[in-house]
């Protein structure tokens, strides 16, 4: 079952976008129609909320990926919070760790977010 649900929040200092349900091939669309119009945002600081995300397939990792990677320069900056074991040992296979600056909850990213653009918070 497909239950994949996007909500896009502002949360300052971040628009958190928290993503639940299962992230694919088949989904990963919805994700990117409410990411497009933040990256043409100057000055957005995109933080993935994925504590309620069951499954991420390839699609749905290029999508972050992308977003993290292009957010506008001009101050912007993109993270990712709540990562499952699963999913912390995944982004650690795949290198993402180097990738996107990482919280363990949303309160932490709310309440001690990184000034340095691409340093990530420890993973583990």
């Amino acid at each position: 079952m497909h239950d994949f649900q996007v909500l896009v929040t502002q949360s300052p200092p971040f628009t958190v976008v928290t993503l639940s349900g299962e992230l694919d091939v088949l989904t990963v669309s919805r994700l990117r129609e409410q990411v497009a119009p933040l990256l043409a945002r100057p000055g957005t600081r995109i933080l993935f909320d994925l504590t309620r995300l069951r499954f991420i397939d390839s699609a749905g990792i290029r999508v972050l990926i992308d977003a993290c990677v292009r957010t506008p320069p001009e101050g912007g900056d993109g993270a990712v919070c709540g990562l499952s074991g699963h999913m912390r040992h995944l982004f650690g296979m795949l290198g993402l760790t180097e990738r996107f600056t990482a919280y363990p909850t949303l309160a932490d990213a709310l309440h001690r977010p990184l000034d340095i653009r691409r340093h990530a918070a420890p993973l583990l």
